[in-house]
C-alpha cells in the first residue's frame, strides 16, 4: 500500500456525510438520491422526476455544492 499523501484532502467519515446529507434541503436530497444512491444517469433521473435533463444537471450541481459546504470542506 502506498503511503498517504500529506497534501491530499481528508476523506470525510460516513457518519459526517450522512449528517451533512440530512441537513440538505429536500430538493437537494431528492436529486442526489436519484443520481447517486439509485445510480441513475441524468437522463434516467430526468424521466423519473419528470424534469428536463438540463434542470437535473443544474440541481445536481447545486446539491453537490450544498453537500460540500455542509461538510465544511
Amino acid at each position: 500500500m502506498a503511503p498517504r499523501n500529506p497534501y491530499a484532502p481528508a476523506t470525510p467519515r460516513p457518519a459526517s456525510v450522512a449528517r451533512a446529507f440530512r441537513s440538505l434541503q429536500p430538493a437537494h436530497r431528492e436529486i442526489l438520491t436519484e443520481t447517486v444512491f439509485r445510480d441513475r444517469s441524468v437522463n434516467e433521473a430526468a424521466v423519473s422526476l419528470g424534469l428536463p435533463v438540463g434542470e437535473v444537471k443544474v440541481r445536481v450541481y447545486h446539491a453537490l455544492r450544498a453537500l460540500h459546504n455542509a461538510l465544511g470542506t
